[in-house]
């Protein structure tokens, strides 16, 4: 857990010293407030449930923007082989990079609270448990794609090929929710199941299920174990 931490620590404070961090950081904000403002003063929608939406879709290109470096780059300059050779776990590195771009998360959410507390001023009868929940929904989800981001990151030695997988195998579990209305219905519960739309929606209506939290745990440990199973395989066949 110690090796997690520092390696964690060490990639947000490079994340945070980086300019390519604060332009993402930035265009998500942009992008959010915009709809936010078109909600709030042209609609007269004050709250939050539709920019959490909103947020969610524009998780699918910021979150594999923030991931796409994190083992890619360790492999084109050679510090990924250094890495290996060191006493450490190769699921400590891959969770102290989950842990480095959850925190990077976070200090967007807190940006967005700004978002909050213009609803707070300007609204009445604000559903703060929901909006808890709505958060919290969206670090589950969140974290749930940096782990995708993650995997994606571990497979190719290129950046832009690691974003556009992330963005692939993010965008399927996104959209799924629009294919439900042209399947079986034998075949409707598992894909709903995978939704990620599903799940995270019982968290905007500030309902907390053990069920979703689990959903969105499993998705984020299975492509952990993934990428490193991924990064075994490539020592194992660099040893021969």
């Amino acid at each position: 857990m110690k090796a997690i931490w520092i390696i964690a620590k060490k990639e947000y404070q490079l994340a945070m010293r980086s300019f390519a961090t604060y332009i993402v950081l930035t265009l998500f904000l942009v992008i959010t407030g915009v709809f936010f403002s078109s909600l709030v003063f042209k609609l007269g929608l004050a709250e939050l449930r539709t920019l959490f939406e909103i947020m969610h879709i524009v998780f699918l290109f910021y979150i594999p923007a923030i991931t796409m470096g994190s083992i890619a780059r360790e492999r084109q300059s050679g510090t990924l082989e250094l890495l290996s050779t060191l006493p450490i776990k190769l699921s400590s590195i891959i969770w102290g990079k989950i842990m480095a771009c959850l925190m990077q998360l976070k200090t967007l959410i807190l940006f967005t609270l700004v978002f909050l507390g213009i609803i707070a001023i300007f609204g009445e009868g604000v559903d703060y448990g929901a909006v808890i929940c709505g958060y919290m929904g969206l670090i589950f989800a969140g974290t749930a794609y940096i782990s995708i981001g993650v995997f994606a990151s571990s497979i190719p030695s290129n950046q832009i090929l690691a974003f556009v997988l992330a963005l692939v195998i993010s965008s399927f579990f996104y959209i799924l929710k629009f294919v439900i209305a042209f399947i079986p219905l034998s075949l409707l519960r598992p894909i709903q199941y995978l939704s990620f739309d599903s799940h995270l929606a019982s968290f905007l209506k500030g309902v907390v299920d053990t069920r979703d939290i689990l959903f969105f745990l499993a998705v984020t440990v299975i492509f952990a174990l993934l990428a490193e199973f991924n990064l075994q395989s490539r020592n194992m066949m660099q040893e021969r």
